[in-house]
């Protein structure tokens, strides 16, 4: 648009729905470079959402992670998961491995069901602080529900991504 300047479109990412990994597995198979930027994890009461998902009284703790992640350009995505304390899983864990990897070989405890809800909205002051981008604009919000082959809850995960650098595949066959 005149008098706005010229701005350098970004190298996007790609995921498709149709099937699904942890994000370092999806990212290592596309040949895809980044870096864990922050790692944090503690035990915490969940909110309702959380607690109702789990089946499990709010307060309850559970184990927190936190992760921002991105590339020599600075962060484009901030995860932050919540586990069901009939996991085991502990804030101690090494949570620079593939996650999905981790639950399973440590565990013994396979995802296998993800419900997803995938929404876009305009970034609050903390979220563009996080992401190092301005209050206002456009993330994409990806919620996921992770389950067993039991359809007993394991994960929730919210993810915050920079809407410019990702980009949701759906293919459905009639």
């Amino acid at each position: 648009k005149k008098g706005f300047g010229t701005k350098v479109a970004e190298k996007s990412f790609t995921t498709q729905l149709n099937n699904w990994h942890s994000f370092t597995q999806e990212m290592n198979e596309k040949g895809i470079a980044f870096t864990n930027l922050q790692v944090t994890a503690g035990w915490v009461e969940p909110e309702e959402k959380i607690a109702k998902f789990f089946s499990i009284l709010p307060q309850t703790k559970v184990v927190k992670l936190s992760r921002l992640r991105g590339d020599e350009n600075g962060p484009f995505v901030y995860f932050e998961s919540y586990f069901h304390p009939r996991v085991g899983i502990t804030p101690n864990e090494d949570f620079n491995q593939p996650l999905y990897e981790l639950l399973e070989q440590k565990f013994k405890v396979v995802p296998v069901i993800s419900r997803e809800k995938i929404k876009a909205r305009l970034s609050t002051k903390i979220t563009a602080n996080r992401l190092q981008i301005k209050k206002g604009e456009p993330i994409l919000i990806r919620e996921r529900f992770v389950s067993d082959p039991g359809d007993r809850p394991i994960e929730y995960n919210i993810g915050f991504y920079i809407a410019e650098k990702f980009t949701y595949s759906i293919e459905i066959r009639r």
